[in-house]
C-alpha cells in the first residue's frame, strides 16, 4: 500500500475588504511615491498584486508558506488601499515641504 502525504486541512483564503494587510498597503503605497514619485509608485505597488498571487504564493507554497492566499475581493480592496496610499502620498508632495526622495 503506497504511503499517503500527511494531508493538511485546506486553509480559508484571505476574503476580507479590510484586515491588517490594508494598512500595510497604504503605508507602502505612500513611502513609495515619496520615494519615486507617483507614476512609478502606482505602477510597482499595482503589479505586485498579481506577482504575489501567481508567482510568490504558489513558490512559497511548496515549502509550506502560507503568503498570498487571499481571494479576488482581498486583491482588488488592496489595489483600492494601495491607491489611496499613492494619493495621499501625492498630495504630501504637492502641498507639504516633503520634497520626492529620488527623481525620475
Amino acid at each position: 500500500m503506497p504511503k499517503q502525504k500527511n494531508m493538511q486541512p485546506l486553509m480559508i483564503r484571505n476574503d476580507k475588504l479590510f484586515d491588517g494587510w490594508s494598512i500595510v498597503h497604504v503605508i507602502t503605497s505612500i513611502l513609495f511615491t515619496l520615494t519615486f514619485g507617483p507614476k512609478i509608485a502606482l505602477i510597482v505597488v499595482f503589479l505586485w498584486e498579481p506577482l504575489e498571487i501567481y508567482l510568490l504564493s504558489p513558490l512559497l507554497a511548496k515549502i509550506d508558506v502560507r503568503f498570498g492566499d487571499e481571494t479576488l475581493k482581498n486583491s482588488l480592496s488592496d489595489l483600492v488601499f494601495d491607491a489611496v496610499g499613492v494619493g495621499v502620498g501625492y498630495l504630501l508632495l504637492r502641498y507639504t515641504f516633503i520634497e520626492q526622495l529620488i527623481v525620475f
